[in-house]
């Protein structure tokens, strides 16, 4: 009865973890849509009241944004993703508990920043461009890199699940 006791209050502790490292994540993937907001409506009120001009998207200022809101995409979104997975296929195999969970919020986190900053970045360049074209392009596939890293419990444990021998890795 006392091991019965003991596994149900390891169970609900475990439990209670999962969810404060969700509600934890979750702040940080809402605060990247904040911040992009801000930066949005940052860019189009120094634009609409003309304290800056727009940039042309040809002149070399235009193109240094540019190739950096790009770079930063091409870097940012696949390492967030990349390194996660990395770190997650690490852990799986360890038993649940604080030497798991601890370790994967702050991979879901570093996922979750890496993957939304070239969203921030690309809808301010899109504003102080002048409604550059491409910019959006580069913010809305941002936005699907940053969908997918939305945090629940469900996806923690799928992630977190140890693999079976026969299992194919991609």
């Amino acid at each position: 009865a006392l091991i019965s006791k003991y596994r149900t209050l390891k169970t609900s502790y475990i439990s209670l973890m999962e969810q404060k490292i969700i509600r934890t994540l979750n702040v940080y993937y809402y605060g990247i849509m904040v911040l992009a907001l801000l930066a949005g409506t940052l860019a189009y009120f120094l634009i609409m009241k003309s304290y800056v001009q727009p940039i042309d998207s040809l002149s070399t200022l235009g193109q240094v944004i540019q190739y950096l809101v790009i770079f930063d995409a091409l870097l940012t979104i696949p390492l967030g993703l990349y390194l996660c997975k990395k770190q997650c296929t690490k852990l799986c195999d360890l038993p649940d508990g604080d030497a798991k969970f601890l370790p994967y919020q702050k991979a879901a986190t570093w996922r979750i920043l890496l993957v939304g900053n070239s969203m921030v970045f690309a809808i301010a360049a899109f504003y102080l461009m002048g409604a550059y074209q491409s910019m959006l392009w580069i913010a809305a596939v941002s936005a699907i890199g940053w969908y997918f890293s939305k945090p629940s419990l469900r996806k923690m444990e799928l992630e977190l699940q140890p693999k079976s021998p026969d299992q194919e890795d991609y």
